[in-house]
């Protein structure tokens, strides 16, 4: 049941920092999902409680026209995800990584590992329900290309020429910020050396 309020990436990485650290692979939420993603990432901060055990999301992205919570804890092997597009449908297993559980802390941390990642798997078939874009009940849509969940409204709207509007919200740490800045200035300065260039021969 969804009891959190509806927040962007932004928010949640203002609520919820530890949780958005260093993600290896990038977080990127389609904007129907920011409902679901909300209540997980609430339930995640219940689960942890006070010891927060250097978890973050490692990965958020679209696969299958669905949602992948990938996570990990600091010092810890994340365990093994695997998806096959099967012809019913995808079928989704975790291969849990071997681990020797030696301590009571041991025992501690495989039983909240195991909690999240069945919280972020609920989550994630939430997700194969909902539209992309809007968030309203959706189904798959597989007729114009790649696989999508879409409501009947936006399915129709990936028909037309336009096609679907920008539904992605993405998350960028201060390395991605500086590498787009820099690649923004180095096309500046390019455009502005062709320019130049133009307008030095049409002088000649």
């Amino acid at each position: 049941m969804n009891t959190q309020e509806p927040l962007s990436l932004k928010d949640l990485q203002s609520r919820y920092p530890y949780q958005f650290q260093d993600p290896e692979l990038g977080i990127a939420m389609a904007k129907g999902w920011v409902v679901v993603f909300t209540q997980l990432c609430a339930d995640v901060d219940q689960v942890l409680g006070q010891d927060k055990r250097g978890f973050h999301w490692s990965q958020v992205k679209e696969k299958f026209g669905s949602a992948r919570f990938y996570f990990q804890f600091k010092g810890r092997k994340p365990d093994l995800r695997l998806d096959i597009q099967m012809p019913g449908g995808v079928l989704s297993q975790v291969v849990p990584f071997e681990r020797r559980i030696r301590t009571d802390q041991d025992r501690s941390f495989e039983q909240v590992n195991t909690e999240i990642r069945r919280l972020a798997m609920q989550a994630e078939m939430a997700t194969r329900l909902v539209c992309l874009v809007c968030g309203k009940e959706g189904s798959q849509d597989v007729d114009v290309g790649y696989s999508l969940v879409l409501c009947p409204e936006h399915r129709a709207q990936r028909q037309q020429p336009s096609g679907l509007p920008d539904f992605w919200d993405n998350l960028l740490d201060e390395k991605d910020k500086a590498a787009r800045e820099q690649q923004r200035l180095k096309s500046v300065a390019e455009l502005e050396r062709i320019l130049a260039k133009h307008k030095k021969d049409d002088e000649v």
